[in-house]
């Protein structure tokens, strides 16, 4: 179960991340730091020697903030308390956070906007994964048009699942999961799936 959690959360946040081109000693904000492809990348930066900020809720506050990372509340004010940490803005900014959303957590048009305004208002300072129609008001990039990254010039970049498997083996990567449901109640898991609030990931066992 948890090295099927793995595939998809570090395939998608490795590509994001590699656009993003993260160098040691920058700030990398990671906003849904505590959702699945966000945790991904805050392992991946924090690996990359990168500083890291990440957007989230309680449920994996303390988990982020033992890795490493300085964990700031969503919601409205996320400016302010981005910039009240002191310190030059982040360097680079990820929305990792799913679409679907809960509405406590949730912004009015989009969280965009206010992670733009973070970066100075660069909007080529931002990528997101999932907000596409947020990223065609703001000018914020998407990965539509990224050159490749693999070192064949592969797009999906599965080429690192080993790297990461290996770690994960280690005990030094992992992807939250919130809960297995046998196949039959696949119905209950796509429910809590869409109301939000899963948590991490939510895995089908055959």
């Amino acid at each position: 179960v948890d090295a099927a959690a793995l595939t998809m959360a570090i395939e998608t946040a490795y590509r994001y991340l590699a656009w993003l081109d993260v160098k040691a000693g920058q700030t990398l904000l990671v906003n849904g730091g505590g959702a699945v492809i966000g945790f991904a990348a805050v392992q991946m930066g924090l690996l990359r020697g990168a500083k890291l900020l990440a957007v989230a809720g309680e449920s994996q506050a303390e988990r982020l903030r033992a890795l490493g990372a300085t964990v700031v509340p969503y919601g409205e004010g996320l400016v302010e308390r981005v910039r009240a940490l002191g310190g030059p803005a982040p360097d680079l900014i990820f929305d990792a956070a799913p679409v679907n959303m809960a509405p406590a957590i949730a912004q009015p048009g989009g969280v965009l906007p206010d992670l733009v305004a973070i970066a100075d208002g660069d909007p080529r300072r931002v990528m997101t994964c999932g907000d596409y129609e947020g990223a065609s008001r703001t000018g914020v990039r998407t990965g539509l048009g990224e050159a490749p990254t693999g070192p064949g010039g592969e797009l999906l970049r599965y080429d690192v699942l080993d790297k990461f498997g290996t770690l994960a083996a280690e005990g030094r990567f992992s992807i939250p999961i919130a809960r297995s449901f046998a196949l039959e109640d696949w119905r209950g898991a796509l429910e809590i799936s869409l109301s939000g609030r899963a948590h991490g990931k939510l895995m089908l066992i055959p």
